[in-house]
């Protein structure tokens, strides 16, 4: 192989890195929200009660969050009802395992957003934002909160499934829909200049925030390993010195070769090169020991909620255990009330009627002894 030839095969091998390798997902879930979750949901995304033990949580980056519908806090609730009841058609009231809120959770990986200044990181919110109030209603946007003070940026869009004049959740985001986000989000996304694929299929059901992150962060060490594979095979080509042409060592000159100066030149492209592959390579086995810990780490948090919510439920049926118990107790004692309350009442009656027939008895008695000293 021709210098030449090696450097340039070098360089389409970077090019070719760049064009194919180095690509971010666009990413949106959908989460369900009924009315016991919204005030919860409130909490986390305005920073209200937020726990300090998430360590995902930066307390000094808060002040970067930001909606972009709301300039104050809103209350959940009444944003969402206010929404409802502005369309409803039906006087009846909304039931309370009702779906009243689609969240779509949007974002990318944390390597795309550091490529975009603060300007194009929100353009690319308002952009998602666009496309998905077109395809719902404006009306039916509750709120469109960014984070910035977690690990990636990602923005909390809550729809209400307002269609027709009444709530439609499961027909609004039914397969169907969920199979056009995945299509379409990436779509619009490239359409409006941000370098985006489309991310991971979303024929799933919900998963928690913490296999959602774990999944992101192997969505990432595969890009990453494909990356580093990629500069290994680069650097593999750059290595190939041995196939400079050179001259033979003169017989006053043992210790250096002769070579034209252009292969001298690539020589030294190529070494400068190899050197900035290595430390590229070095920064990613960094970045991608760093996210395996992280992987790692939301396993065990993920293991310790599952625990916790395993107490949690066992409690909670516990409580359900105790809370029937007490009803056929409730339900025992008012039937036991019913009765002693008939029983009273049954006497109250009789000691009317005795009371009443020694009134009257009494009176008899009065008459007849005046009836008596009449006589006399």
């Amino acid at each position: 192989m021709d210098i030449k030839y090696s450097v340039l095969y070098f360089t389409w091998k970077l090019t070719e890195i760049r064009g194919r390798v180095f690509v971010s997902f666009a990413v949106v879930r959908m989460q369900k929200m009924k009315s016991p979750d919204l005030k919860g949901m409130q909490f986390h995304n305005q920073r209200e009660r937020e726990s300090r033990t998430n360590p995902d949580i930066d307390p000094d980056r808060e002040h970067l969050n930001y909606d972009l519908l709301h300039q104050e806090k809103i209350d959940y609730n009444q944003q969402v009802k206010a929404i409802i009841e502005s369309q409803k058609v039906s006087e009846r009231k909304t039931r309370k395992d009702a779906v009243l809120v689609n969240e779509l959770l949007v974002t990318s990986d944390r390597k795309f957003f550091d490529g975009l200044d603060p300007a194009e990181q929100k353009r690319f919110f308002e952009e998602s934002h666009k496309l998905f109030s077109e395809r719902y209603g404006k009306q039916n946007i509750a709120y469109a909160t960014v984070h910035n003070d977690e690990k990636t940026p990602h923005m909390h869009l809550g729809v209400v499934p307002m269609r027709d004049g009444k709530l439609q959740g499961k027909n609004v985001f039914n397969r169907q829909e969920l199979q056009w986000m995945q299509e379409e989000f990436p779509k619009h996304m490239q359409s409006v200049g941000f370098e985006v694929e489309r991310g991971i299929a979303s024929d799933r059901k919900h998963i928690e925030m913490s296999r959602f992150k774990a999944l992101t962060l192997n969505e990432e060490i595969k890009t990453l390993e494909k990356e580093t594979e990629a500069l290994r095979n680069a650097l593999t080509a750059s290595k190939k010195v041995d196939e400079l042409q050179v001259t033979k060592p003169s017989l006053f000159d043992r210790n250096h070769v002769k070579l034209p100066v252009e292969d001298f030149e690539a020589l030294k492209a190529r070494a400068k090169a190899k050197e900035a592959n290595e430390r590229t390579i070095e920064a990613h086995e960094k970045r991608f020991d760093d996210m395996v810990d992280n992987v790692i780490d939301s396993d065990r948090k993920l293991d310790q909620e599952k625990r916790k919510t395993a107490q949690l439920q066992k409690e909670n049926n516990g409580l359900k255990k105790e809370n029937l118990d007490l009803q056929k107790e409730n339900k025992t004692l008012k039937s036991q009330l019913n009765v002693l309350m008939e029983f009273a009442k049954s006497q109250l009656e009789k000691f009317k009627e005795w009371q009443k027939e020694r009134q009257q008895e009494k009176e008899n008695n009065i008459a007849r002894k005046r009836d008596q000293e009449l006589e006399r």
